[in-house]
């Protein structure tokens, strides 16, 4: 399946992948608005070089979609940030939003992730080129009329153990009005199960801030899933959103710690006073 196909009719989508290798992290986002005829590739990177976020018009993206990545690899060749990266996705994909929603365009954004994408090849930073060897990250794709006003992403790949998990927590309008409503998902796969948590009717609740937090998300039946998150290094990435790919996360499942991801997780704020 490809995840990666465009939705002309969107006024707004967003493709972008996410990956760590050792002591780099790179997070690149094709954006394309089309309510003003505007496209944009966004390249937000940690390395032993620096912490930097760029930001580069891409008019093709109105016509093309993200030319600079497919299902099976990603490049890009010109500037401070380059990288050729081979992907390879398990079949695990995840659309977290109820039937109809989605088809009946509710909220402000449709999402589809696959959380486990396997990365080989390079990215080279200021001329210092990094080698990336079967390194874990993720890709999604997202579309809709607006971005939400407000947001909590957590993304991990890897931890001390054989965990990956991706969460978001937002307030989305309903059918573009001025009413909003709490939504959210949690996935995350172990080595027994995957488990994708959507609220409502699942509840999320966060505390703190983008410095130190606490994601709660409690199913119907069984233990709450905690996130306790550390961020450092976070820089802006435009729209009233702060990004960090150099976090720390430990997630919880009841009293038993399944995890604990050191300067690996992808941690990403946006407030609503954007």
């Amino acid at each position: 399946m490809d995840i990666l196909n465009p939705h002309p009719s969107a006024n707004l989508e967003y493709w972008f992948f996410k990956v760590n290798t050792g002591q780099t992290a790179l997070l690149v986002d094709w954006i394309c608005r089309r309510s003003i005829q505007a496209g944009e590739l966004r390249i937000s990177i940690h390395s032993p070089s620096r912490r930097e976020v760029l930001f580069i018009p891409d008019l093709q993206l109105l016509a093309h979609g993200p030319v600079g990545l497919t299902m099976d690899r990603t490049t890009w060749d010109r500037g401070e940030v380059c990288w050729d990266l081979s992907l390879t996705p398990t079949k695990q994909s995840i659309r977290p939003q109820l039937f109809p929603a989605g088809h009946l365009g509710v909220f402000d954004m449709s999402l589809v992730s696959i959380p486990d994408v396997a990365f080989d090849g390079w990215i080279e930073h200021h001329g210092l080129k990094y080698r990336v060897s079967k390194a874990s990250g993720m890709l999604s794709h997202y579309w809709g009329r607006q971005l939400p006003s407000d947001w909590w992403w957590v993304s991990a790949n890897q931890f001390d153990t054989d965990l990956s998990l991706e969460c978001t927590f937002l307030h989305s309008h309903l059918w573009g009005s001025s009413v909003r409503l709490a939504v959210g998902y949690l996935y995350y796969r172990d080595r027994l199960r995957s488990t994708l948590l959507i609220a409502p009717p699942a509840r999320i609740h966060v505390s703190g801030s983008p410095a130190l937090f606490e994601l709660r998300a409690s199913p119907l039946r069984g233990p709450a899933i905690v996130l306790k998150a550390t961020g450092r290094d976070y820089a802006s990435l435009g729209e009233g959103i702060v990004n960090t790919l150099t976090g720390d996360l430990e997630v919880w499942e009841g009293k038993r710690l399944l995890g604990v991801a050191r300067g690996t997780a992808g941690l990403e704020r946006r407030s609503a006073s954007a």
